[in-house]
C-alpha cells in the first residue's frame, strides 16, 4: 500500500533512480519511484560504462552498503564501440594498450613518429597498470572536486611518449578549421561526445579534457542492466521504499507548484516535497523541459521478430561525415550482438514534430548504411525511440582553467513559461560535462 505523501518522488526506472532512491532510503527520506514506461532513460552511456563510472558506483556501494553495488562486475559483459566517418573507421572498447595503437593508427599526428617504438615496446600488462592507476587518480580526484564549487586542474603522470599523446589530443580536438585546414579531429570529437555524453560538441573546456582522453583509452562494458535493476528494486523495498509500476494520470499544480499526482493503478493521490525526473519528458504530459539548448529525438530501426531478451547488444557504432557535422541529420547508431539489435536515427525536437514525420529519412539512412558498413538488414520496422541527444554545437566558452565537475546546465521542468516548483530534471542531461560520471556524483551531492 502507497502512502499519500512523500519526501522524493522518484519518475523514471533506471539504474540511477535506483541509486538515488536507495541513498534517500539511507538519509531517512521517504521515497518512492514510478517506473511509468513513458518516462524514457534509455541513453547510450548508461550502458556502455568505463572504468571511470564503474569506479564511481564501486564508492557509492560501499558508502551506503549497496551490496548489488559492490558487485557491479558481475553484471558486465565486454563491449565494443566503433567510430565510423567516411574515411576512416575507429574500433575502441579493449585493453588500454589495444585502445591506444588502434587510436595512434588511424590518428598518427598524436604522438612523435620516433616515439612510437616505445609504444610498441610496452607490455599490456605493464601499461595496464600505468593506466588504470592515472584514471583511478583523475576520478578520485573529480569526486573530490565535485564537493568543491572550484575545479582543479589534472596532470597526467607516466611516460614523456603518454604526456605527448595526452597534450596534443586536447589541442587537436579544440583546434579551429581555420588552423587545422581539415574535420579529422572535429569528427573524433563529435562522435566521443555522442558515445561519452549523447551531447553534440564541437570544443571541450579544460576539465572535460582528461575525461575523455580516459574514455577513449578505457575498457568499456555493457551493463545487464535488467539483471542489476532487478536486484536493486528488491534493495530499495527491503530499505522501506515503495515501488510502483504504473503511470502517473493527472498531475495537480497551484500557482506554478507541483502539489499531487494520480496514478493510473488507482492509489489515490499522492502528494510529494520533491519529484525527481530522471529521464526524457515525454510529449504527452502537460509540462516541458525548458532549456536554451535543442534536443534530438530518435527514429529506430528495429527487428520485426525482435524477441525481448535480458541480454542487450555489446557493440554501438557511431557514424557520421564531415558534411553532417553541423547538420540536423549529425550521426546514426547501430547497436549490434549476435545480430542487428537497433538502428538509430535522429531528428529535431520541434512544435509538432513526430518521429512517422521521417519515416522515409530513416529508412533511406538505414539502406544506405547497410551497404556501407555492411549488416543484414532482415525484416525490419520502424519505430518511435524514446531516448534524446542534447545540441550543445552552439556553446561557446572560452576558459583556460578548470571548472567546478558539478556544473548545472539550464535545464527547466516548466508549463508554458513558467517553471513548476518541486519539479527536478535528473537525467542525462543535468550537468554540463562528465556525463554519467558527474550523475553518479551529484545523486549523492544533494
Amino acid at each position: 500500500m502507497l502512502k499519500n505523501r512523500y519526501q522524493e518522488i522518484l519518475v523514471g526506472m533506471s539504474l540511477m533512480s535506483l541509486v538515488r532512491g536507495i541513498i534517500s532510503l539511507h538519509r531517512n527520506r521517504s521515497t518512492l519511484l514510478i517506473d511509468d514506461k513513458r518516462f524514457s532513460v534509455d541513453n547510450y552511456p548508461g550502458h556502455f560504462l568505463s572504468e571511470m563510472e564503474i569506479l564511481a558506483l564501486l564508492r557509492i556501494g560501499k558508502k551506503f552498503d549497496v551490496p548489488e553495488l559492490l558487485d557491479l562486475r558481475q553484471f558486465l559483459i565486454p563491449a565494443r564501440l566503433e567510430f565510423a566517418t567516411e574515411s576512416l573507421r575507429l574500433k575502441l572498447g579493449g585493453s588500454p594498450l589495444s585502445n591506444l595503437k588502434e587510436v595512434l593508427r588511424k590518428y598518427p599526428e598524436l604522438i612523435e613518429a620516433s616515439d612510437l617504438d616505445q609504444v610498441y615496446a610496452e607490455q599490456e600488462e605493464a601499461f595496464a597498470a600505468i593506466f588504470m592507476t592515472e584514471l583511478r587518480r583523475y576520478e578520485s580526484q573529480c569526486f573530490e572536486s565535485s564537493q568543491r564549487t572550484k575545479g582543479q586542474r589534472f596532470d597526467l603522470q607516466g611516460p614523456k611518449w603518454l604526456k605527448t599523446v595526452y597534450e596534443r589530443f586536447g589541442k587537436l580536438l579544440n583546434e579551429e578549421y581555420n588552423a587545422s585546414k581539415n574535420l579529422k579531429f572535429a569528427g573524433l570529437l563529435h562522435l566521443l561526445g555522442l558515445s561519452a555524453e549523447e551531447k553534440l560538441k564541437t570544443k571541450l573546456l579544460p576539465e572535460e579534457l582528461p575525461y575523455y582522453f580516459f574514455r577513449l583509452l578505457s575498457p568499456i562494458y555493457r551493463l545487464q542492466d535488467f539483471f542489476l535493476t532487478t536486484q536493486l528494486k528488491r534493495r530499495l523495498t527491503l530499505l522501506g521504499g515503495d515501488y510502483k509500476e504504473s503511470s502517473v494520470q493527472f498531475w495537480q499544480m497551484h500557482e506554478n507548484k507541483f502539489e499531487n499526482l494520480l496514478l493510473a493503478s488507482f492509489e489515490g493521490v499522492i502528494s510529494g516535497e520533491r519529484v525527481l525526473f530522471f529521464s526524457h519528458l515525454p510529449e504527452e504530459v502537460p509540462f516541458s523541459l525548458r532549456s536554451p539548448y535543442s534536443l534530438f529525438r530518435k527514429s529506430q530501426m528495429a527487428p520485426v521478430k525482435r524477441i525481448t531478451a535480458p541480454f542487450p547488444p555489446t557493440s554501438l557504432t557511431f557514424m557520421t561525415s564531415s558534411d553532417l557535422l553541423g547538420s540536423e541529420r549529425p550521426y546514426r547508431v547501430m547497436a549490434r550482438g549476435a545480430d542487428l539489435s537497433y538502428y538509430h536515427w535522429p531528428y529535431p525536437e520541434l512544435p509538432g514534430s513526430k518521429s512517422e514525420f521521417y519515416d522515409k529519412g530513416l529508412q533511406d539512412s538505414f539502406n544506405a548504411d547497410s551497404e556501407f558498413m555492411p549488416f543484414d538488414k532482415g525484416a525490419t520496422e520502424s519505430t518511435h525511440f524514446g531516448g534524446a541527444t542534447l545540441d550543445l554545437r552552439p556553446l561557446r566558452i572560452d576558459r583556460k582553467s578548470e571548472g567546478p565537475v558539478l556544473s548545472k546546465l539550464p535545464m527547466d521542468i516548466s508549463e508554458g513559461d513558467r517553471v513548476i516548483e518541486g519539479f527536478e530534471y535528473w537525467g542525462p542531461f543535468r550537468y554540463r560535462s562528465l556525463g554519467l560520471l558527474a550523475l553518479c556524483y551529484g545523486v549523492e551531492a544533494n
